[in-house]
């Protein structure tokens, strides 16, 4: 509901999220009970969500990369004057097998994600789409360009259909150059020839599926 008062207002977000920072300090603590029970929560209410994964090296060798992310990040954030809603999450993983997880890597790899947030907190029409604006394009094409170091890829599910035909372009490349996507479009031809499972994202990230 603060938030709500002026979004957008750099000075007006870094006094919310203060206060969010107090909170949770005075709300620490420990207990122990069922995964369901702890790990499930409320999100703060509707909000825009972006989320990078990149390798960082492995759990016994960290290579520094997830807190130079970061550093990174947070600079460009104060020298954009961006007003970035709390939180930024930052989680780890273990690399992943599946070839085309944005956390593929070796058995002993260390994976990082980064996820950026803005809330709409309410339902002011105008103000949500200046959010929206602000949240698709100067917040997230900063966060593309700290990731365009450190080999980020987008968390499938939070990646956006391409606004226009440069950056669907721009999509199929870094895709091609960071999945086996000749090998990915063969199977979608031999399991759904017809294309029926696909969507416009699909198709804009691969292209239509191919021998």
């Amino acid at each position: 509901a603060l938030l709500a008062i002026s979004p957008l207002d750099v000075e007006h977000v870094k006094r919310c999220n203060k206060a969010e920072a107090e909170f949770w300090k005075r709300s620490g603590g420990y207990q122990v009970k069922p995964s369901d029970q702890l790990l499930q929560f409320d999100c703060g209410g509707q909000q825009w969500v972006k989320e990078v994964c990149f390798p960082t090296g492995k759990l016994q060798n960290n290579n520094d990369n997830d807190m130079t992310f970061m550093e990174n990040l947070l600079t460009g954030i104060e020298e954009k004057n961006i007003a970035a809603h709390s939180p930024i999450e930052q989680r780890w993983s273990s690399s992943s097998s599946s070839l085309m997880s944005p956390a593929h890597g070796p058995t002993d790899g260390l994976h990082s994600w980064v996820g950026i947030i803005m809330y709409l907190p309410s339902e002011d029409v105008t103000q949500r789409k200046d959010i929206t604006n602000k949240f698709q394009g100067e917040y997230c094409d900063l966060l593309g360009a700290v990731g365009e170091n450190f080999d980020a890829a987008s968390h499938w599910a939070k990646l956006e259909l391409p606004k226009n035909d440069t950056e669907e372009k721009a999509l199929q490349i870094f895709l091609s150059k960071r999945y086996p996507v000749d090998l990915f479009n063969l199977m979608r031809y031999v399991l759904d020839p017809k294309n029926i499972l696909s969507n416009d994202l699909m198709n804009a990230a691969f292209g239509k599926p191919s021998k």
